[in-house]
């Protein structure tokens, strides 16, 4: 059965599923479950922080990108950051199929077998591989940004 979405963007203000690409400090801090002052030293160490006249905003893809690799350790509230993923785990912070996953691990080069079978991925190494398939940005035809202040006027 299909969903309809609804036509206007009021409909949508409230609802927890949207996306949001820019956010204010306070609702990175919930969340994330942390304090408004340690959501900023995050944002800030990520590079993350959009300082506009009146508030400040933090991209939160960036700072997920930023702690993709963090581990938070149980029964502490400390992160740790992680080098090497099993398989499972790795396929899944991709949103890589498995066998798709453990083919470019390998083409990278990335693969660590340990005695007793254990199979670990560098993940330093697969982002290295992963940036060659990036696509470079198309310019548009009428630029929305224009450098000069005078050429706004």
């Amino acid at each position: 059965m299909a969903e309809y979405l609804n036509t206007s963007v009021r409909a949508y203000v409230n609802d927890a599923n949207i996306c949001k690409r820019y956010m204010r400090v306070k609702e990175v801090a919930e969340r994330l479950g942390k304090t408004e002052k340690e959501a900023l030293e995050l944002a800030s160490l990520a590079g993350a922080i959009c300082q506009l006249p009146v508030i400040t905003l933090i991209c939160y893809r960036r700072l997920e990108d930023y702690m993709k690799h963090l581990y938070k350790v149980h029964g502490t509230n400390k992160y740790v950051q992680k080098k090497y993923v099993r398989i499972g785990e790795g396929s899944i912070m991709y949103s890589i199929g498995r066998h798709r996953f453990v083919e470019m691990a390998r083409a990278a080069g990335a693969v660590y077998k340990m005695n007793g079978g254990t199979v670990l991925v560098s993940l330093d190494i697969f982002d290295e591989y992963m940036e060659q398939f990036r696509e470079k940005p198309v310019p548009m035809k009428n630029s929305l940004w224009k450098k000069d202040t005078k050429e706004r006027k």
